[in-house]
């Protein structure tokens, strides 16, 4: 049920927001002609990572074409297999609990229901974005994590650097992860007395030196990639995070309906599986949860803002194992379906309700306006200047050269300015520099100078 229901709703339809100035930029490397072009176009047009989801793109474009909706579905197929991989790391999770086998195959059956069914891991499988993969990559990371401290075993520890690896390569806000996980091995190191001779924590070792040779093999690229992300995407329009946003993090990403719901249920599951003796699986989970969000406030404060939402996806994942675990343990079946019925219903809710609000920008109606009010020889430019890449997606081929990235040095003839990401302040300067209004459109105003 959670396959074929989240399927259905990562496919849905794909190609009807128009392209976004972020999937400008993953168009523009994976449509290069050639895989080592697109290596060398991406980190200037994607910092922040590594060329693994654009390499995947660009293939996948070479299959299915480059069509928003062909290329959204790699990200909706990402999506899906992410249903499967919270399945597998509630396995991992309980596997050695005082829940049955039967039990852990509920809870775990639950979570990914609830997973599949909430907006904030849907919203991003309908964008032609890297996030889908990390998060695919993560889980399968967590699963193989919990999985070698459970076992051991050399392809365990191999499973681990590999995946640590992926994940972080497909953007580096999966650092946090990781980062997490060292928490956790402190604390079943420390817990062990240091004993050496301690299993679990000969294991807890092995994986830290796993996750340390995993970052080694990205160190080579990891510092320069990360000084173009500090210098190209954390701009002056982020905001320092209040100290409440950890919180409102998660009601914002499933609803002001379904939160109280969910938290209640997920509150209730870490109570009654803290009593039933399942603590190590309750505690890594609220690790899970808690500590990439305020790794990301102290980051916020100590260095830029990088509060975002889509940095945190993974950490939904443990709350809706929480949730799914509290309706488990509520008394009796026809309590535990109204509680799935209530938490179901209240997040299709959240779904149907964002869905009529619109949440992409008019930049193809803003291109055909700008183009329209062209004069021979004229060109058009855009602000911000990355979503160039919009306008030579919807421009034809014959007429990229009337689009050209702004330069306040040779000012185009007409601007298109988005409304978004921009700093404080920069909207009225640019609406100076060009006084004449040509269209006013969604997300966007098309003006002339």
């Amino acid at each position: 049920m959670a396959l074929a229901a989240g399927g259905a709703l990562r496919f849905a339809n794909l190609g009807s927001l128009e392209m976004s100035p972020d999937e400008g930029a993953s168009w523009a490397a994976a449509s290069a002609p050639t895989a080592a072009e697109v290596i060398a176009r991406q980190p200037a047009l994607n910092p922040g990572e590594l060329p693994v989801h654009d390499l995947l793109l660009h293939a996948w474009i070479a299959l299915f074409g480059s069509s928003l909706a062909a290329m959204r579905a790699l990200s909706a197929a990402f999506g899906v297999a992410s249903i499967l991989l919270v399945y597998l790391v509630v396995c991992e999770l309980f596997e050695e609990s005082a829940l049955t086998r039967d039990d852990v195959t509920i809870v775990a059956g639950l979570s990914a229901l609830l997973f599949a069914m909430n907006l904030v891991t849907i919203k991003y499988s309908h964008e032609a974005r890297m996030y889908p993969l990390m998060l695919a990559a993560i889980l399968a990371q967590v699963a193989m994590f919990l999985r070698a401290l459970r076992l051991g075993g050399l392809a365990n520890y191999a499973a681990v650097v590999v995946l640590t690896a992926l994940a972080i390569a497909s953007n580096f806000a999966a650092l946090l992860i990781p980062a997490t996980e060292g928490l956790w091995l402190l604390y079943i190191i420390v817990r062990a007395l240091w004993r050496p001779d301690g299993a679990k924590a000969r294991r807890g070792w092995a994986i830290a030196i796993a996750l340390t040779a995993a970052g080694l093999i990205l160190v080579p690229r990891l510092f320069s990639s990360l000084h173009a992300a500090s210098a190209g995407s954390l701009g002056g329009w982020r905001k320092l995070p209040a100290w409440y946003e950890p919180l409102a993090l998660f009601n914002k990403a499933t609803g002001s309906f379904a939160f109280p719901i969910l938290a209640a249920l997920a509150i209730w599951g870490a109570i009654r599986g803290w009593r039933r003796g399942v603590r190590d699986s309750i505690a890594f989970a609220l690790l899970w949860m808690w500590a990439p969000p305020l790794m990301m406030v102290a980051a916020s404060y100590t260095i830029a803002p990088v509060f975002v939402e889509r940095y945190a996806l993974s950490c939904f994942v443990p709350f809706f194992i929480l949730a799914a675990l509290g309706i488990f343990e509520l008394p009796g079946d026809l309590l535990r379906a109204g509680a799935l019925a209530l938490a179901v219903a209240f997040s299709l809710g959240h779904i149907v309700s964002y869905d009529r609000k619109p949440h992409d920008a008019q930049y193809r109606e803003a291109i055909a306006a700008a183009d329209s009010a062209l004069k021979p020889g004229e060109v058009m430019t855009v602000v911000p200047s990355y979503a160039i890449q919009v306008l030579r997606y919807y421009l034809p081929p014959d007429q990229l050269d009337r689009a050209v990235r702004y330069d306040p040095s040779a000012p185009a003839a007409v601007l298109i300015l988005g409304n978004q990401n921009l700093a404080p302040g920069a909207a009225q300067s640019y609406r100076s520099e060009y006084p004449q209004v040509i269209a006013r459109l969604r997300g966007v105003t098309v003006m002339r100078r």
